[in-house]
């Protein structure tokens, strides 16, 4: 199977209690634990909704949504709006499969997931998309036009992100410029 075949033919599915995790990993401990023991929970107490993106039989991806707000003075853009908190749909886990990894294919499932939500903001108030990304994949959020939260010690905030790959910095994205 083609990666190429995967990008055009993947589907979108809720979790469910039938859903079988076993063969999914993503590499990181925290992600995958998050999927296989958190995510459900979270689901049916209407904290989160977890969605699997499968390939024929196969889990290639996965991604947790939830509601947000953002407070305008906490992001770097400036905004004429007569309001202090926006609306906000935050991105609460997004992983792919590590054998996909570096594929294109997270940027294919982001801008969908980014499309999605642009969809829903027309019938449910939204602004923004909001990510707790990893320190380390940081990068792939800013190639994919997220922009930073206001940070006092963005130099800091590295340096802890590289002792701890478990920081997360906070991102977002207007969807008006999309």
């Amino acid at each position: 199977m083609t990666i190429e075949r995967i990008k055009n033919e993947y589907i979108i599915d809720k979790l469910n209690e039938k859903s079988d995790l076993d063969t999914f990993s993503c590499g990181l401990e925290d992600m995958d634990e998050f999927l296989k023991n958190d995510a459900l929970n979270q689901q049916n107490e209407n904290l989160s909704v977890t969605y699997l993106v499968r390939h024929d039989d196969e889990i290639v991806g996965f991604f947790s949504l939830l509601s947000d707000k953002i407070e305008l003075k906490d992001i770097e853009d400036e905004y004429d709006l007569p309001y202090s908190v926006c609306p906000a749909m935050k991105i609460g886990r997004f992983a792919v499969n590590e054998k996909y990894r570096s594929s294109g294919l997270g940027t294919v499932l982001l801008d969908n997931i980014c499309y999605q939500i642009k969809k829903i903001s027309k019938i449910h108030g939204i602004r923004f998309i909001t990510v707790d990304a990893y320190c380390n994949v940081r990068k792939f959020y800013y190639k994919n036009e997220f922009k930073h939260f206001k940070v006092k010690n963005k130099k800091k905030l590295i340096r802890t992100a590289e002792r701890n790959e478990k920081t997360t910095i906070g991102l977002y994205k207007d969807l008006k410029r999309i």
